[in-house]
C-alpha cells in the first residue's frame, strides 16, 4: 500500500521534523494520494514489466513489439463549480471546457509515458436532468470536443472520439459527473519508462499563464483540489441558495461571488476556478519530437503530471529516488486559496500543483535537455523552471524534499 508520510519545518528547523495533521482536503472526504485505492487494487492490477512508469503499461499482445495503455479519469468536482457558475450567470458555455479538463486529465497522463501519437477516447456523462438542462450541456460539450479534435490535429496528435455513455441518474447524481478514458498503443522503444537515475535533473512547466494555443489566460488550477478551493472561496450564502451543491457538514465558507474580482488575480474568482486544465499532451509531443530530432530521446527518463497528490505526485515515479526541488513563487490563485482557507503550505503542496503543472526528469548530457526545455518553453509560451536534481534516497523509498519561501518540507512514499 502506498502511504504518504508528511514532515514539515522551516529553514531554521534543524534535524527534527514533526508529523503533520490531516489536511483540510482530507477532512472534506478526499484522499489526495489514493492510498486506499492503491492498497485495495494493487494485487489485482500490478504495474507489471514497467513498475516505474507514470501509468500502468502492458505489452500489446495484438501488435508484437508494442506496448499499450488504457487510462480513466475525469474532471472531478470541478464541474460542480461550472454548475454554480451557470446557476449564477446562466452562461451555459461554461460546460464547453469541461471536455478540456477531463480530456487532458487522461491524455496528459498517457503522454507522460510517451503516448502522443494516436489516442482513442470514450466518455461517460452522468447527469441529473431534473435539475440541469441536459441537451444544452451536451451541446456545449460537443463543441468542446470539436475544438479539441482540431487542436490536437494541429499539433500532430490523432485524437479519435469513439463514442461514450450518457445516463440520466437523478437518484444517484446531485448535478453532473463527467469522466473519460483514453487508450493507445505504440512501439516499446518510444516508452518513457520512469527509470529515473541519481544525477538526473528536474524541470517544471508552469500551469499558469497563456499557452500559444489557449484563448485566455490560465490561473493554473488544473483539476485537483477544487473541492477545497470552491468551499474556501465561494460565498457562504451559496450553501443556503444551492444546498444540492454541498454536504451540510462541509458548506461554502468563503466571501467571493463567482463574478467577483480580486486584485492581482487577473480574472474573476469564478474564472480562476474554471481555468481549463492545460493540454499537456501537446507540449509533451513537442518535447519528444525535439529530443528525437536531436537523437536524444533516451535522455528523457520520466515525466510527472502534478494532478492527484500535487507536488508529491512524483513519488509514484521511479524507485528509491530522492527528488530535491526548489519552487518558484506560486501563482495568485494558490496564494488566495491558502490565505482564505488558512491551510498549511505543506498540505497545499499535496493538494494542488501550486503552479508546476508537469515535471520533466532526465539526464542533461551536453546541456541538451536544458536547451530543449528552453526551446519548448519559448515555442509554447509556457514558463519553465529548473527545479533541482535527483539523488539516491538513503531510506530506499522515494522521497520529495521541497524548498520554498514558505519553508522546507519532506514527503516520503
Amino acid at each position: 500500500m502506498c502511504k504518504i508520510e508528511i514532515f514539515f519545518g522551516t529553514k531554521k528547523t534543524k534535524g527534527v521534523f514533526a508529523m503533520s495533521k490531516q489536511s483540510m482536503y482530507e477532512e472534506l472526504g478526499i484522499d489526495p494520494h489514493k492510498a486506499g485505492v492503491r492498497g485495495t487494487f494493487q494485487a489485482l492490477f500490478p504495474k507489471g514489466q514497467y513498475p516505474n512508469a507514470f501509468c500502468v503499461i502492458t505489452p500489446d499482445l495484438m501488435i508484437p513489439g508494442n506496448v499499450k495503455v488504457k487510462h480513466p479519469d475525469g474532471s472531478g468536482s470541478k464541474i460542480v463549480q461550472r454548475v454554480l457558475h451557470y446557476l449564477e450567470t446562466r452562461d451555459i458555455s461554461v460546460f464547453r471546457q469541461d471536455t478540456y479538463d477531463f480530456t487532458s486529465m487522461n491524455t496528459s497522463d498517457v503522454a507522460a509515458c510517451g503516448f502522443v501519437y494516436n489516442l482513442e477516447l470514450t466518455d461517460v456523462i452522468d447527469i441529473n436532468s431534473l435539475l440541469l438542462p441536459k441537451a444544452a450541456i451536451l451541446q456545449e460539450m460537443a463543441i468542446g470536443f470539436s475544438e479539441l479534435l482540431q487542436l490536437y490535429k494541429q499539433y500532430g496528435i490523432t485524437l479519435e472520439i469513439l463514442g461514450g455513455e450518457t445516463a440520466d441518474l437523478p437518484d444517484q447524481v446531485r448535478t453532473i459527473v463527467s469522466n473519460a478514458d483514453v487508450r493507445s498503443s505504440m512501439p516499446e522503444s518510444l516508452l518513457i519508462s520512469g527509470n529515473v537515475q541519481s544525477g538526473d535533473l528536474i524541470f517544471g512547466f508552469s500551469s499558469a499563464g497563456k499557452a500559444t494555443w489557449e484563448k485566455t489566460k490560465n490561473s493554473g488550477i488544473m483539476a485537483n483540489g477544487l473541492t477545497m478551493a470552491r468551499k474556501s472561496l465561494m460565498y457562504e450564502k451559496y450553501t443556503e441558495k444551492y444546498p444540492f451543491l454541498c454536504q451540510q457538514d462541509t458548506p461554502f465558507t468563503g466571501k467571493f461571488l463567482v463574478t467577483e474580482t480580486v486584485p492581482g488575480l487577473g480574472m474573476t474568482v469564478g474564472e480562476a476556478l474554471l481555468s481549463p486544465t492545460r493540454q499537456w499532451a501537446i507540449l509533451i509531443r513537442m518535447l519528444i519530437d525535439e529530443l528525437k530530432r536531436k537523437n536524444a530521446l533516451g535522455l528523457l527518463h520520466g515525466i510527472c503530471v502534478n494532478t492527484g497528490g500535487g507536488l508529491t505526485k512524483i513519488l509514484n515515479l521511479g524507485s528509491g529516488i530522492s527528488y530535491e526541488k526548489t519552487l518558484p513563487s506560486p501563482p495568485p490563485i494558490f496564494k488566495l486559496i491558502q490565505e482564505e482557507s488558512g491551510e498549511k503550505w505543506e498540505h497545499m503542496m499535496t493538494t494542488f500543483n501550486c503552479g508546476i503543472g508537469i515535471e520533466i526528469i532526465g539526464e542533461d548530457k551536453d546541456a541538451i535537455l536544458t536547451d530543449t526545455i528552453h526551446k519548448i518553453s519559448h515555442a509554447t509560451n509556457v514558463d519553465s523552471f529548473f527545479l533541482g536534481k535527483c539523488t539516491n534516497a538513503i531510506s530506499g523509498k522515494n522521497e520529495v524534499h521541497i524548498h520554498s519561501k514558505y519553508g522546507q518540507f519532506q514527503f516520503t512514499k
